[in-house]
């Protein structure tokens, strides 16, 4: 299975990446949970855009680790709360030399991965802004274009990061290496701390947030932010925090955000991996972040117990 690219995470991140890999002819094998094997057996299907007729693959569909089974690139799609506990499980099917990227949310399950892997194995992150949600269980829409800036987050391989942009490239994915990859988290783990949890407490679209009543509780957001990026030594996004929360604001207007929509649906969130990041890196730096705080609490509240 050298030349497979192995996928763990059927989401619509997970299912779009594969679909886009196996549709170049190239092996892809969907690493899932037992319950998941027999409708995505019958193959994925992929929609490039709302109003494009889908597309079906196939591709092979593993629910049990086989002794045979060596998995040498991975893509880690689940959530970020379950990233290390799903890869768990097939950790000895991992070859010595095997790179994993992970496309997860915010910052801390990167860690919580890297402590799980071998010396020989390599670790990337991603930031991705591709735009996919699942019609169904194993149909995928491709509905807005998007960008995935990658890096090296622990291991040998200083060339895996070129290997995986070019693997996404030639699947049609704008792929780009960014090197250090940490500052491009941390940009995307601030927007994701303005955005999501507001449109989670609030029950409210993305764009909502652009509104006269958010404007003072963003603005207080992004400075609370700025005060942990000048501690840290991370610089600014190009034209600034505030421009490019903003922008991502207007740009996703229609868009419910991922932690509304594990709120409205009964699930956990990701907090603890985006706003609970920002308080655990405030504490040792005497920082207090008194609405990222608030808004921590009531996001933690509206969750299921």
């Amino acid at each position: 299975m050298e030349n497979t690219l192995c996928v763990l995470g059927a989401g619509s991140l997970g299912l779009l990446y594969a679909a886009r890999v196996a549709r170049t002819g190239r092996p892809v094998t969907l690493l899932v949970k037992p319950e998941q094997a027999g409708f995505l057996g019958l193959g994925v299907t992929l929609q490039e855009g709302e109003a494009a007729l889908p597309r079906r693959l196939f591709m092979r569909v593993i629910s049990q680790p086989t002794p045979e089974l060596q998995i040498s690139r991975l893509l880690l799609a689940t959530k970020a709360t379950q990233a290390a506990a799903a890869l768990q499980r097939w950790l000895p099917h991992l070859t010595a030399d095997a790179e994993i990227l992970m496309l997860q949310n915010g910052l801390g399950s990167q860690a919580e991965v890297a402590d799980l892997l071998q010396p020989g194995q390599t670790l990337l992150a991603a930031s991705v802004t591709e735009g996919a949600y699942l019609k169904q269980p194993g149909a995928v829409v491709h509905a807005g274009k998007g960008k995935t800036l990658l890096g090296r987050w622990s291991g040998p391989s200083h060339q895996a990061s070129s290997g995986w942009v070019s693997r996404l490239t030639t699947a049609g994915l704008d792929a780009e290496v960014v090197e250090p990859i940490r500052p491009v988290l941390w940009h995307k783990l601030a927007v994701n701390a303005v955005i999501n949890p507001l449109t989670a407490v609030h029950r409210v679209e993305n764009g909502a947030l652009a509104g006269r009543d958010f404007r003072p509780q963003v603005q207080a957001l992004c400075e609370e932010l700025l005060q942990v990026f000048r501690r840290l030594g991370i610089a600014e996004p190009e034209g600034g925090l505030a421009a490019r929360i903003e922008q991502v604001i207007l740009s996703t207007a229609a868009n419910r955000s991922s932690m509304l929509q594990d709120i409205e649906a009964g699930r956990s969130t990701e907090i603890d991996y985006i706003t609970g990041t920002l308080l655990k890196v405030a504490r040792p730096l005497q920082l207090r972040l008194p609405t990222h705080e608030a808004l921590y609490q009531q996001v933690r509240q509206a969750e299921p117990r």
